[in-house]
Order: structure tokens, then C-alpha cells, then sequence
């Protein structure tokens, strides 16, 4: 039994791993950890669109 279990049990131990891993996603989904996640991204955009017309402005 132990030959088959060292053929399979990388298997099923990858296995388990992505289903947890699917289960860790989609309770991140439900829960609504993902909403709102690229706010940070378009706040630090626009500080530096604000920066760059600033910048602009004092050099003349």
C-alpha cells in the first residue's frame, strides 16, 4: 500500500491544496474582501496627475 501512496499521495496532497485555496477565494468573494480593491491604485493615479499639473504650473 505505502508504493501507492508515494505514486498518489503528491496528488492528493496538491489536491487538497487547491481546494482550499478555492474555498479561501470564493469566502474572500462572498465576504466582499475583494470590492473596492483597485480604490488605492486610482487614488495614487490621481495624486500624481495632480502632482504633475502642479509641478507644471509653478515652473511658469
Amino acid at each position: 500500500m505505502t508504493i501507492y501512496f508515494e505514486i498518489v499521495g503528491p496528488y492528493i496532497a496538491a489536491l487538497m491544496m487547491s481546494l482550499g485555496a478555492l474555498c479561501v477565494f470564493i469566502w474572500g468573494v462572498l465576504s466582499g474582501a475583494f470590492s473596492g480593491a483597485d480604490d488605492a491604485s486610482i487614488r495614487f493615479v490621481q495624486r500624481e496627475v495632480g502632482d504633475d499639473r502642479s509641478d507644471a504650473h509653478a515652473g511658469e
